[in-house]
């Protein structure tokens, strides 16, 4: 939508760990390509770096690195956790647990800050907040959940999820082990994904506006296109907390 609004075509390509990007970037530069959207959700910054010196206006999508100078369009995560964590206080009056991805995401960092930010904020020390290492898929959550639920682990009344996926496969496992959702345990997530009115009970999460991430990240492609002097900048969306039956 934004690209038809800005006439522009857009062209999807897909990356893999051994491409050659140098010529793929040649490539798309002979074709006439006037900039680049890098969606860099789980790019490191030694990833991002060619595309820096490509020569083509590049939009960084759902990431960001201080030390590069490019302009981004990402979520408000540390804003997105913040409120999750605080419903999560506000619904159960009771210390939440973190179910934190076990792979290093940027966003996810982000997400952490906010996560104890909110307990702070609420007089709660961080210290005491039960956190588990969870694969950042169903799959994998749900096998680790289940590997710490047999260990004896401690449990807390509530959980913050880094990502819908992680909350998925977590609230499997404890309800496979018999606990109650949420009567025993309550589960907040991360992104609002189609998944999350399917699974039982369906999932409270954070709504992030990617729709509007993306026309958002075409009209500032537009505008470093057409003017050669623009500053960068970094565009945070603002998230909201959408409630349903697992807190």
């Amino acid at each position: 939508m934004g690209c038809r609004h800005c006439h522009y075509y857009l062209n999807i390509s897909y990356i893999y760990e051994n491409d050659d990007i140098e010529a793929l970037l040649s490539e798309w530069k002979r074709l006439g390509a006037k900039g680049i959207l890098l969606l860099g959700t789980e790019m490191e910054e030694h990833d991002i770096k060619p595309f820096t010196r490509c020569g083509l206006p590049v939009v960084l999508i759902d990431n960001y690195f201080e030390t590069l100078s490019l302009d981004c369009v990402t979520i408000n995560n540390l804003q997105g956790a913040y409120l999750a964590t605080d419903y999560l206080i506000k619904q159960t009056h009771a210390q939440p647990g973190y179910l934190h991805s076990a792979y290093s995401i940027t966003g996810f960092e982000e997400r952490a800050d906010g996560f104890y930010k909110a307990i702070r904020k609420n007089g709660m020390s961080t210290s005491r907040s039960v956190v588990h290492h969870l694969s950042p898929t169903v799959d994998g959550a749900y096998c680790d959940m289940k590997a710490v639920i047999e260990s004896g682990d401690e449990l807390a009344r509530c959980y913050f999820a880094d990502n819908d996926l992680i909350a998925a496969g977590a609230m499997r496992a404890l309800s496979e082990t018999g606990y109650r959702i949420p009567d025993d345990i309550s589960v907040i997530g991360f992104d609002d994904m189609p998944m999350c009115t399917y699974i039982t009970p369906p999932l409270s999460t954070v709504h992030v506006p990617k729709q509007y991430m993306g026309e958002i990240a075409v009209k500032r492609l537009a505008e470093i296109i057409n003017s050669i002097s623009a500053s960068h900048v970094k565009i945070e969306i603002n998230t909201e907390i959408v409630k349903r039956k697992s807190c």
